[in-house]
């Protein structure tokens, strides 16, 4: 078509049409396009009415959200900035409660496996079987865990292998205690030797710290 236009100018008569052939391109190009591979499939959409039926139920909160965004400085941004505060001390405050409950299960346990493993009246009967056989620094040292474990079953403190005289003369404010402290400091750590009145200041010392204390 493009050499039978040139040829024509050239010999300075006017274009002819072309002579219509068998097949038109531009039909033809209609007929390919129009071809299977050319149109868009229609994708599956099986979520389709449940996602309108959600979008219906949740057009309510929309409109909501909408109105109260228009009366406030700010817009939605603001709005947003809120709810994710709310959301924000939701979270903190939920972390809180399950760590509390986590630690007082805890608790429990341990002062379950505490008492499974030392009881305290039998570790008074073992310092009572002590004194008879004259090991007085044995019976110091039995009654001062008996008491801490006593203490210990009442919550007013936390008793373990580590815990030291000040820190529970620091807890219970008890003078009883500090006297009992001081004694059992100076013969477990100070090389004092323990004597019967130890013993029996240990007994006595223990049964007014537990008075103190108030009851079981």
């Amino acid at each position: 078509m493009a050499a039978a236009l040139v040829a024509a100018l050239l010999l300075g008569g006017a274009p002819t049409a072309p002579a219509q052939t068998a097949e038109d391109p531009r039909a033809v190009a209609r007929e390919i396009l129009g071809e299977k591979r050319f149109r868009a499939s229609r994708v599956p959409r099986p979520f389709a009415g449940v996602l309108r039926w959600l979008g219906e139920r949740l057009r309510p909160l929309r409109e909501l959200f909408d109105d109260v965004a228009v009366r406030i400085p700010g817009g939605s941004a603001t709005l947003w900035l809120v709810i994710a505060a709310i959301v924000v001390i939701a979270a903190a405050a939920l972390a809180r409660r399950t760590i509390g409950a986590s630690a007082g299960a805890e608790g429990r346990a341990r002062r379950a496996a505490l008492a499974r493993r030392a009881d305290p009246g039998e570790l008074e009967r073992d310092a009572a079987r002590a004194e008879k056989a004259g090991d007085w620094e044995l019976a110091v040292r039995l009654r001062m865990r008996a008491g801490l474990l006593r203490l210990d079953a009442r919550e007013l403190l936390e008793y373990r292998p580590s815990l030291t005289t000040g820190e529970v003369a620091r807890t219970l404010h008890s003078p009883a205690f500090e006297r009992v402290g001081e004694d059992f400091d100076a013969i477990a750590y100070g090389g004092r030797q323990a004597a019967q009145a130890d013993a029996d200041a240990s007994r006595e010392g223990w049964q007014r710290v537990l008075a103190e204390a108030g009851p079981a």
